[in-house]
């Protein structure tokens, strides 16, 4: 039931990725784009996101988050975006090697006061060590970054709830299910883990949801 309950929310997480797809950016190593509240579109931020031949960097700038929350950054890359089945999302993840996907963690923190977060993130080109893939039993199918200049890449703010004092918080800091019980949110699949509607905001432990997204074409 737990993997199930993970496998949705990851679908949930690259459901986002495609439901932001009208920010999308022109071609270039540097490329800034709005961050938005995935049930509405509303922005709430903006991200930069940098390429270079030996990885990604990125700023992460949201507002609209509980303080208190624990938070992860995901990197969600497709290496080979026209390989992509119908848009790049998780079948193409889980079915399709040959779009090259994976999602990796960029870092985490514990939202401050007024709901503002930031975060600066990189991904090197090679490294598996943070794979989402790896964390849900698919450790076979972690490819990381390898095309740095042509990866489609999604930049997602996903919430742990409220923040559990030690090891739970490392966990909650650094991992996808880190602190998760369950997963909030039916966007798109039951279950998902993909908040639609504000509802779906984690307020007490356990809780978990993607909210906010941001996405960087090549």
């Amino acid at each position: 039931m737990r993997r199930t309950s993970t496998a949705l929310a990851l679908a949930g997480l690259l459901i986002a990725t495609l439901g932001a797809a009208a920010t999308l950016a022109s071609p270039a190593a540097r490329s800034t784009q709005p961050v938005v509240q995935i049930w509405d579109g509303t922005p709430v931020g903006s991200s930069t996101l940098v390429r270079t031949a030996a990885g990604l960097s990125a700023a992460f700038h949201s507002t609209n988050v509980p303080a208190g929350q624990a938070v992860t950054l995901w990197f969600v890359v497709f290496n080979n975006p026209t390989a992509c089945i119908a848009g790049c999302g998780l079948d193409d993840i889980l079915f399709n090697p040959d779009a090259g996907g994976d999602f990796l963690v960029g870092g985490g923190h514990v939202v401050g006061g007024g709901g503002m977060t930031s975060f600066g993130g990189s991904l090197k080109v090679g490294d598996t060590s943070g794979s989402g893939l790896a964390e849900i039993g698919m450790p076979e199918r972690s490819v990381g970054l390898t095309n740095p200049w042509g990866a489609q890449v999604g930049l997602l703010l996903h919430s742990h709830g409220p923040t559990v004092p030690g090891p739970t918080l490392a966990s909650q800091l650094s991992s996808f299910t880190g602190g998760c019980t369950v997963f909030l949110g039916d966007l798109e699949l039951p279950g998902s883990g993909l908040a639609d509607g504000p509802e779906d905001v984690p307020d007490a432990i356990g809780e978990c949801s993607t909210l906010q997204a941001s996405i960087h074409l090549p």
